[in-house]
């Protein structure tokens, strides 16, 4: 069996090359473009025959044209004689439509899961999901990753005093929970109500735990217009809380999100990269690698 290899997707390459310098896994050589009528072109340079090969892909703006990205290279791996096809997807696009909440909607988590493993993945990396039984839509074996311990060990430098870990809402309570329980502290859950017809508005119905005059941390998988984050943050202030840290997984930052963010009460924001952002011109947040979580998986797979 050859080396492993690590392909590089166009939509993260910024982590793909630290996870590769901390695996020690080298990238390989390939050519991504597009056709003058925007249609993908895939070309593996490397010699892959009888190897094992990671392709690290984000499924993040331009979503659709990244997840056909990822599809084109596997196949392009598959045909050149690649003995297994891991794709680590720290961003897995579509998450948040993980089963119907109304007739007439696809749930399109599970379509973005076929499409992607019909294409010649073998196994798949995935980091916090949107819904845990995301995992189950695959039809390959999948190695569920957090990136809990990576924000918590950040959040502990701040030396926070009394800090309440707060679910943005019911559905997120087993992941702050277990939040809480890395920080030692104490949990709080605010009830919402989201709109059927409009997309990302939500109302704020009540909140169950102590949370004036403390520091309240809010835990999201994913900041995608900051809707969720603003509302919340709003309600906490106005219950009394004293300072506002939001962590999240995913910094989608969807159209205004971090202007909206600005002008918020939320007083800083620590997103992992498991999207890579051109440039982000905001003083509250912070990026937070998770490359050695990946390439600590990474070293147990070859």
């Amino acid at each position: 069996m050859k080396a492993p290899i690590i392909f590089a997707g166009s939509s993260n390459t910024k982590l793909a090359k630290l996870v590769s310098q901390k695996s020690k896994i080298p990238l390989g050589a390939i050519d991504i473009g597009q056709f003058s009528d925007g249609e993908i072109d895939v070309w593996v340079k490397e010699e892959v025959n009888n190897s094992n090969v990671f392709i690290l892909q984000s499924n993040s703006l331009p979503v659709n044209d990244n997840i056909i990205e990822l599809a084109l290279i596997a196949d392009a791996l598959k045909r050149s004689g690649a003995h297994w096809i891991t794709a680590i997807i720290p961003y897995f696009g579509y998450s948040r439509k993980e089963k119907q909440s109304r007739a007439g909607e696809p749930i399109s988590a599970k379509v973005v899961a076929d499409l992607v493993t019909s294409s010649g993945i073998n196994k798949i990396i995935c980091l916090d999901l949107h819904a845990d039984a995301i995992v189950g839509f695959f039809n390959v074996p999948v190695i569920y990753l957090t990136a809990l311990e990576v924000l918590a060990k950040r959040l502990k430098e701040e030396k926070l005093n009394s800090p309440v870990v707060v679910a943005p809402d019911v559905g997120g309570v087993k992941r702050a929970r277990n939040f809480a329980g890395l920080l030692g502290a104490p949990l709080a859950v605010i009830e919402k109500h989201r709109q059927v017809d409009a997309h990302d508005k939500i109302e704020v119905l009540s909140i169950s735990g102590e949370v004036t005059g403390d520091t309240a941390v809010i835990i999201d998988d994913v900041i995608s217009t900051g809707g969720t984050i603003v509302e919340s943050a709003n309600a906490l202030k106005k219950r009394g809380v004293n300072k506002i840290i939001v962590c999240a997984t995913h910094g989608v930052f969807a159209g205004n999100a971090i202007e909206n963010l600005e002008k918020s009460p939320v007083d800083k924001i620590f997103v992992t990269d498991s999207i890579q952002h051109k440039g982000i011109n905001s003083k509250k947040i912070e990026i937070v690698s998770v490359a050695d979580l990946i390439a600590d998986c990474l070293s147990l797979e070859v």
